[in-house]
């Protein structure tokens, strides 16, 4: 016979269906039905209306929660829409153009979509419980388009001013030490398009056949947290954007820093030029320190000393590196230069090395043998190569670092004009690139006072700016392609949202780690995106109305302990 128990668990007590049976001989309680605690009873038998929450629901709908509502709420507590509305008033009429950067960053931050489809997924998310006045009609392309020539890039820059302030002000970023770099995202854009910013140039995708955009970045060491960006022409090399950005990254350091005479900033070779070097130590605005990269065949010098004369350097994560140090001319300055061995490097060049040579001797061993079938008269059919030709294919073959070096090659002509290619792996190179060059980076800094440790280890944190390029060309979270866009007014605001939404997501992840829990920006995202609101309707049979209840989804410890610490649950359907 069926009866009820309960059962305490913490500091609630549970109610339950059991029934006795017996089991070898001896009776035991079985559980049939858990009915929850005394409230769950309660509110089934207590309802006014027909409806029964015993019986099956009519239909549910599901909402994305978590990960949205964390979102908007860092933005609201750095008051993104407002700085963005203060800059650029508008009617108030629909929604807002601040309204529209902060959920162009969300969507980009969490499911990155067209605006044709913005409106589908801004529909099954709580973020409509918090935009009322979005609707299909206003959050189209079009509508997107229209508020977004409302943004130039003065107006950009001075609001990207105000959100970093408060960004650096009230998470505590430090300023000290600043990374920079750049890099460039394919486009789609037709050859046709008249957009300066597009452009044909050095992809980092190898896709030398597409347009493409230019960013330039600079991150704090404290979780990649964004401090300025910039959208550049694609066909601008590296070291002419950082001389052109250099007084634009002081003036913003002069309004979020107090640091402003002791602000190191790290940066790679690809940026170095005499006129960056003298702009960083002009002191107009204020005078930058800088940790930066060289070319290994700027100091060629250097590579020849012995190991012998390399120092250990201290320190768990230096432990395999050692380095000399001296004082050099560079770009028409003395500064103090390092070299450095680190065998983690040396080993993981070598393997990649010795996969090059095992590539290039397979390519080129293919051009010869292919030549040898047309001279013998085996292959009779297709284009005969040119020696031109055969010049150009293994230029792209030997394209890899050090292949020219390591590997001889001579293209000859016989008599009947017919070609050969002979090449050799030449030893005494292989050694010398092994022994000289692998494992080997040499930095130059004129941080003069500072230790050989302090200054590896500030370069290598140059690590983090890369890590924030990578993270951008994700394609399930924050990512900054496709662009579809083609104006480059438009370009530049696509630039913007899609930074902010790299900066809410580093502070999310930020948020997360002083909680306890440290996991990178997409397992941040997804843990969170895995909270979920949900709507039971309920219907009688003779009854119009619907009777709702609102679910959440079971979420993971770090997940609920987030949502609670921030009350996140202020932004779900009520």
């Amino acid at each position: 016979m069926a009866h009820l128990t309960k059962r305490k668990k913490g500091d609630k007590t549970y109610h339950y269906l059991a029934q006795t049976v017996r089991l070898n001989g001896r009776p035991k309680q079985q559980i049939i039905r858990s009915l929850g605690t005394a409230e769950n009873i309660d509110m089934v038998f207590s309802q006014k209306d027909k409806a029964s929450l015993g019986s099956p629901p009519h239909h549910c709908n599901i909402f994305q929660f978590g990960a949205e509502a964390a979102l908007l709420d860092i933005s609201e507590r750095l008051g993104v829409a407002n700085i963005i509305d203060e800059l650029v008033p508008k009617r108030t009429q629909g929604l807002s153009v601040g309204s529209y950067m902060v959920l162009a960053a969300i969507n980009r931050a969490i499911k990155p979509c067209s605006k044709n489809t913005f409106h589908g997924w801004f529909n099954k998310t709580v973020l409509i419980n918090s935009f009322p006045e979005a609707n299909e009609k206003n959050l189209s392309s079009q509508s997107f388009w229209n508020h977004m020539v409302e943004l130039d890039q003065n107006t950009l820059f001075a609001i990207e001013d105000e959100i970093t302030k408060r960004v650096v002000s009230q998470y505590g970023i430090s300023t000290n030490c600043l990374m920079f770099d750049n890099t460039n995202f394919i486009t789609y854009i037709a050859t046709s398009n008249p957009a300066s910013i597009p452009q044909r140039g050095h992809s980092k995708e190898k896709r030398s056949d597409l347009k493409i955009i230019g960013l330039s970045l600079m991150v704090s060491p404290d979780y990649n947290v964004p401090l300025l960006h910039e959208i550049y022409p694609g066909n601008r090399c590296d070291s002419v954007q950082f001389t052109h950005i250099i007084d634009k990254l002081k003036v913003r350091l002069s309004k979020i820093s107090d640091a402003k005479g002791d602000i190191t900033l790290v940066f790679d070779k690809g940026n170095n030029s005499n006129n960056g070097l003298e702009l960083l130590e002009r002191g107009d605005i204020f005078k930058f320190h800088f940790v930066g990269g060289l070319r290994l065949n700027q100091c060629g010098d250097l590579l020849e000393i012995e190991r012998e004369r390399y120092t250990q350097l201290e320190g768990e994560s230096l432990a395999r590196t050692s380095a000399f140090r001296t004082t050099k001319e560079i770009y028409g300055n003395k500064f103090t230069v390092i070299i450095t061995d680190n065998e983690n490097l040396r080993e993981s060049q070598l393997v990649g090395l010795k996969d090059n040579i095992l590539k290039c001797d397979k390519e080129l061993y293919s051009i010869q043998n292919a030549l040898k079938l047309r001279e013998d008269g085996i292959i009779t059919k297709g284009k005969k190569r040119t020696y031109n030709s055969v010049e150009k294919n293994i230029d792209r073959i030997l394209s890899a670092d050090y292949m020219k070096k390591i590997f001889s090659t001579s293209v000859e002509k016989n008599e009947e004009n017919a070609l050969s290619l002979r090449y050799n792996l030449r030893e005494d190179q292989y050694d010398d690139v092994v022994n000289n060059f692998l494992g080997k980076t040499i930095l130059f800094t004129n941080r003069h006072e500072w230790s050989n440790e302090k200054i590896v280890s500030t370069y290598r944190s140059q690590f983090h700016v890369e890590e924030s390029f990578k993270q951008m060309k994700d394609v399930n979270y924050l990512s900054f392609i496709p662009v579809r866009h083609f104006t480059d007014a438009t370009i530049k605001v696509h630039g913007f949202y899609c930074v902010l939404a790299f900066t809410l997501s580093c502070l999310l992840q930020l948020e997360l780690k002083r909680l306890g829990y440290n996991m990178t920006i997409n397992n941040a995202l997804k843990t969170l995106d895995e909270a979920k609101q949900s709507l039971v309707f309920y219907k009688s049979e003779d009854s119009k109305k619907y009777k709702v209840v609102s679910v959440f989804s079971e979420a993971t410890q770090a997940a609920e302990k987030y949502l609670n610490e921030y009350n996140l649950k202020k932004y779900a359907f009520k």
